[in-house]
């Protein structure tokens, strides 16, 4: 009769640490979910599942934004060019790509600092277990209630790697649904013929970028990442504002955006006071995410 085999003390002890592991990221994670609406989803859509509580849904896209204040102005953005004859340091430095530049997805500018923490705790927490059990982390994790912030960090060259912030970009993140404008705006200027109100809408709200980065191509950077978080989200088309003379406008049709007049009441601009209202199809090409360095939270 042979001897039976004991376990090592070496690998019990091991054992027994995994699953001390597991039962605090799990205590972490309960935590987080019970003591607040700062846990996150990664919305269903064809590469993705539901991994926590959904996001409250926004009722209609006009009440998206409706505040000339939220709205991209050219004195935010300027990464078109500068046609007034004036010099700009700016202008004369090289373009930036996303090897340039790291994306920090955050819950939206009015969060508390206690949301925020605990934000960033379960977020912590969902890496920490994804890691113990071997499991893929999806690319983007979005904050509840529907908005988000995109925060972005020059890598700045040197001994000692430093990261600036150099711009932030607002967005929504809920699949809001379509109306009748939109459909009608959809068949118009992308010839589809959706089904009655089943696109998917999202909005930009504000786009800002910092003076001595402009026109160095991060506003059209930006707007990659975004329609790759939206596109993540599940949202079909992306709508905004463009407040501000025609080069703005401009820039945005170079970026994939068309004028759509039928929303300018929907966005509560229809005398086009606060600006143009356009749209655009959001979408990510396959890699994106690899290229990009994207982080949540």
């Amino acid at each position: 009769m042979s001897p039976s085999v004991q376990p090592s003390t070496s690998s019990t002890f091991n054992n027994c640490y995994r699953q001390l592991c597991y039962a605090t990221v799990l205590l972490l994670l309960t935590a987080t979910s019970w003591t607040s609406e700062a846990f996150i989803v990664v919305a269903p859509s064809a590469t993705t599942k539901m991994m926590m509580r959904p996001s409250s849904p926004v009722g209609t896209a006009a009440k998206i934004s409706t505040s000339p204040i939220l709205f991209a102005t050219p004195d935010n953005i300027s990464d078109h060019d500068n046609t007034n004859g004036t010099s700009n340091e700016s202008t004369t430095k090289p373009k930036l790509t996303h090897a340039d530049i790291t994306w920090k997805l955050r819950p939206p500018e009015n969060t508390s600092k206690l949301t925020r923490l605990k934000s960033k705790l379960g977020a912590n927490a969902l890496r920490l277990y994804s890691k113990l059990k071997g499991d893929t982390l999806p690319p983007v994790l979005c904050p509840r209630g529907g908005r988000a912030m995109l925060e972005a960090y020059h890598k700045e060259p040197g001994l000692f790697t430093r990261r600036r912030m150099i711009g932030k970009f607002g967005f929504t993140t809920s699949r809001g649904p379509s109306n009748t404008e939109i459909d009608t705006t959809i068949r118009q200027v992308y010839n589809i013929n959706p089904p009655p109100l089943s696109a998917t809408i999202a909005a930009i709200i504000y786009m800002y970028v910092e003076p001595p980065y402009r026109h160095r191509n991060v506003g059209s950077l930006a707007l990659n990442v975004i329609s790759a978080i939206q596109s993540v989200q599940a949202v079909d088309f992306t709508v905004l504002v463009a407040a501000g003379d025609e080069r703005l406008v401009e820039w945005y049709e170079t970026n994939g955006y068309v004028r759509a007049p039928l929303l300018q009441e929907v966005m509560g601009s229809s005398g086009g006071e606060f600006g143009v209202t356009m749209i655009a199809p959001v979408g990510v090409r396959e890699g994106f995410f690899e290229e990009c360095d994207l982080k949540w939270w």
